[in-house]
């Protein structure tokens, strides 16, 4: 599995580090408002609403399945830049991270 996350300049790799940093970034948006799903094939696209400290967060997620029927590919696109800026600077002090790293590695943020 791949995760294409707009924090990180590099995508997230493995079932593992994707499902615990998407279970870190659900715990910042709390409960997404989804309103609109696409699909076609193996591909779907998701939007949804979410809150960031009282701050509407929108975002759309491009889900890729393999063959099986598996999420393959997961791209993650969100608006607006300055709750996107203050959701990364969560999701980073979640990790442990700083703006230095580019994405989380196992030996330093447990994903």
């Amino acid at each position: 599995m791949v995760f294409h996350s707009p924090i990180f300049v590099h995508p997230v790799t493995g079932g593992g580090s994707v499902a615990e940093l998407l279970e870190t970034v659900h715990g910042i948006f709390g409960r997404p408002s989804y309103w609109l799903r696409l699909s076609e094939g193996g591909a779907t696209v998701l939007l949804f609403d979410g809150d960031v400290e009282g701050q509407a967060l929108q975002v759309a997620v491009a889900i890729q399945d393999d063959p099986e029927g598996l999420i393959r590919d997961l791209t993650v696109l969100m608006r607006p830049l300055p709750v996107v800026r203050r959701f990364g600077e969560e999701v980073m002090a979640r990790l442990g991270l700083s703006e230095a790293d580019d994405v989380p590695s196992p030996n330093r943020s447990g994903l």
